[in-house]
């Protein structure tokens, strides 16, 4: 099949990620360790070679990599320092908005504004302080500000867990100025893009949007669940698939125009750069950018581009320039993805040929060569794929073409000619419609549900099938075939139920009593005794509550109990119910058309304070609930939260729902009657809004928090996990130990699995 090309910048770029990776992991002395390998390894490839220098001058570069990444990456922390220093304190910050986003608020639109700081400072205090960072505070979504613009916020931080955010901030925005120069222009683009948009298919337009702005925040959120599922949420990431399309589409027109080399290169790389201005994305767009120019200048230069050498250098320069970008999982996606299309696919496509018409051979194969290179990544952030991606990719990827072209021009033209964009902008919509049916059909498909595994185990295995992919891509006979053969096992072994595997090979998890599912920022407890199971909640529609109760092992739910009628408790129940048996129901005080809809056929009634339920070896009692909500107001509608004790095996649960202050004091009498109580679920996911003295009646020794990673809303508060943490109970969280798995050992609750990250407050 070939070599492998020039790969000699690609072990400096390894060493600069893995050196700035360490550096953020572990402090600025952590990157060393990287450039102190690269050294051994060129002093000891210098000895074997005896006198012939071999690999030796590309690992002394990877070691001036790592030494820069380590510095730059050094520099970067130390500009973030203000923030841990700062924890839970009042300051101000001043910056760039790089993102408004809206938020499911319960109540008054509010959004979610990321802002990328410039300088900071106490508060009180009338110097500041230069600094980075990117923050995110919640704003009334009346009078937000714009992207692009200038904002100070005011507010208590708390420090992110992961992901690219550093910290989250309790307060406000202070003083907002709109944007000037080249943003301006660019905001008003994007409002005028979207005003285009209006008249478009209602199905369609938010998909539009996303696929040409990178903005998903309008979309259906089933859709992107489904999108996510079958593998094509990366067209709705801007990424190098819409700059390839762009450039190639302009390149083309230019050509036959019978432009220069120069004119071609220039006008090619200005409309990448003008269109990654305008986008949402991170790392993957700075990629996709900073490899057009490459390919520009080795056009001007007359020399045939190279994928491999273009992206290796791509990484060093943007993990020297940008270290924040080392820990952006849009860029890990991107390069992983690039690179087995580059190095994977035309072996791959040419097995293919042999089976196939050489236009689907060739599409099929960039698919399955990027899906297979993206696995572990996105089992590193808990992310999955159904095993219909390649078909699904294949069918709906080539719709992208029309839909971003016609999006990119109704962008262009949406200013100065906003007739003529509103048409093109309909015939995106129009064109979109095949990947909307794409993403239904394969998800809908049998198996759809299914998705790869995720964690530790999702990653190793993921290695596995992209070692087995590269065999049946680049091995001779007959090693490829058993590189397909491999594959198959592995891509089947990645997406089986847990329940069809024994526990010690990563099956569905027994021994268990509670489980607190993870489900992002949403709540889902289930409970089993006797053969029986109860569930509490079930997470948002997007949150998969269904992969959770596969993972366990459980197919029927024999009483579903929704606490209070808020999206992130009752939005999945419709996927719940095609996944799972559902053979009765507690109906939330106020029940919406939505969820009555979704539970039809189900016995179902509302419960009373004091009613019980007796389900073989679980029993269920409400200590409270209601009254009903008189409006969607998120305060009232937490306040109406069905409160619970369940007991099972022995143990004793409370469930508090999302009850706020007032509904937490109602509750007190109820639950001073209770006596013993093991475990409680934490009221609002852990929010600042917790009654001590109800805590302290409680007094159990194992305390749950249902929450989403990074979440935009600041949960858990540090107030709410020192509350629990003071009466010596272990605070367990969802956003750090993923499903949390609970069993009796000697009467006491214990973790069947251990929490996948440290865990506390």
């Amino acid at each position: 099949m070939g070599g492998w090309g020039d790969l000699r910048l690609v072990p400096a770029a390894i060493a600069a990620w893995g050196a700035s990776l360490a550096v953020w992991a572990a402090g600025p002395r952590a990157g060393l360790p990287v450039a102190l390998a690269c050294a051994i390894a060129a002093v000891a490839s210098r000895v074997w070679r005896r006198g012939g220098w071999g690999v030796a001058p590309v690992l002394v570069l990877a070691v001036a990599a790592a030494l820069a990444a380590t510095v730059t990456t050094g520099a970067s922390v130390a500009a973030r320092a203000w923030i841990p220093a700062h924890a839970r304190a009042v300051v101000e910050a001043r910056g760039l908005v790089a993102e408004v986003r809206p938020v499911d608020s319960h109540g008054e639109p509010r959004v979610a504004v990321r802002v990328s700081v410039r300088a900071w400072r106490d508060a009180g205090d009338d110097a500041w302080w230069p600094g980075a960072g990117l923050v995110v505070v919640l704003a009334s979504a009346d009078g937000a500000p714009a992207r692009g613009g200038v904002v100070t916020v005011r507010g208590t931080t708390e420090p992110a867990a992961a992901g690219p955010v550093d910290a989250l901030l309790d307060g406000r925005i202070v003083a907002s100025e709109p944007p000037t120069g080249w943003r301006a222009t660019v905001e008003r683009a994007r409002v005028a893009f979207r005003s285009a948009l209006a008249g478009a298919p209602e199905e369609t337009a938010p998909l539009v949007a996303g696929m040409v702005l990178g903005d998903t925040s309008a979309m259906d959120r089933r859709l992107v669940g489904q999108m996510r599922t079958t593998g094509l949420a990366h067209l709705t990431a801007v990424s190098g698939a819409h700059f390839a399309i762009l450039a190639v589409a302009l390149g083309i027109l230019l050509r036959r125009a019978r432009a220069s080399p120069a004119v071609v290169a220039g006008g090619t790389v200005a409309a990448c750069g003008a269109f990654a201005g305008v986008v949402s994305g991170g790392g993957s767009v700075l990629r996709a950018l900073a490899m057009a120019a490459i390919a520009g200048g080795a056009l001007l230069a007359g020399r045939r581009g190279q994928s491999i050498p273009a992206l290796a250098a791509t990484v060093l320069v943007l993990v020297l320039l940008r270290p924040e970008l080392a820990r952006d999982v849009g860029l890990a996606l991107s390069v992983s993805a690039v690179a087995a299309i580059a190095l994977l696919a035309p072996g791959i496509a040419a097995r293919l040929r042999r089976w196939a018409a050489a236009p689907l051979a060739d599409a099929a194969a960039v698919t399955l060569a990027a899906q297979a290179a993206c696995l572990p990544v996105l089992a590193s952030i808990e992310a999955g794929v159904g095993p219909w991606a390649v078909p699904a990719n294949a069918v709906a990827t080539p719709f992208a073409i029309p839909v971003t072209l016609l999006g990119v021009a109704a962008l262009a033209l949406a200013v100065p000619a906003p007739a003529l964009a509103h048409v093109l902008a309909d015939a995106a919509a129009r064109c979109a419609y095949p990947v909307v049916a794409a993403a239904r059909a394969f998800a809908e498909a049998p198996g759809g549900d299914l998705t790869t595994d995720v964690g530790a185990r999702g990653v190793v295995l993921g290695i596995a099938l992209v070692l087995a992919v590269a065999v049946a891509a680049r091995a001779p006979r007959p090693w490829w075939r058993l590189g397909a053969a491999g594959a198959l096992a592995v891509a089947f072994v990645l997406h089986a139920p847990p329940r069809w595997l024994p526990e010690v090979f990563g099956g569905a998890v027994d021994g268990w009593t509670v489980v607190a599912c993870d489900v992002g920022q949403g709540d889902a407890l289930v409970v089993r005794g006797g053969g029986a199971v109860v569930m509490v909640d079930v997470g948002t529609a997007d949150a998969d509550a269904a992969g959770c109760l596969a993972r366990i092992g459980v197919t029927r739910i024999d009483l579903l109990v929704l606490t209070h009628e808020h999206a992130d408790h009752t939005g999945g129940v419709e996927a719940l119910r095609e996944a799972v048996d559902v053979r009765g129901a507690w109906l939330p005080p106020a029940p919406s058309e939505a969820t009555l809809e979704a539970l039809a056929g189900v016995p179902a009634s509302a419960p009373a304070v004091g009613e019980g339920a007796h389900v073989g070896g679980v029993s269920v009692e409400v200590l409270q609930t209601g009254p009903a909500p008189r409006s969607r107001d998120g305060t009232e509608v937490n306040d109406s939260s069905t409160a619970l004790r369940i007991e099972a095996d022995g143990l004793v649960v409370v469930a508090l729902g999302d009850l706020e202050v007032e509904g937490q004091r109602r509750l007190e009498p109820a639950v001073a009657a209770l006596g013993r109580v093991d475990i409680v679920k934490a009221a609002h996911h852990g929010s600042a809004a917790q009654d001590e003295a109800l805590v302290r009646t409680i007094a159990a020794p194992v305390a749950l928090v249902s929450v989403g990673a990074g979440n935009d809303y600041g949960h858990p508060a540090p107030e709410a996990i020192a509350l629990y943490g003071v009466g010596g109970a272990a605070v367990l969280r969802t956003d750090l130990c993923g499903d949390i798995v609970i069993g009796v050992r000697a009467g006491e609750p214990v973790l069947v699995r251990r929490c996948r990250n440290s865990v506390g407050g």
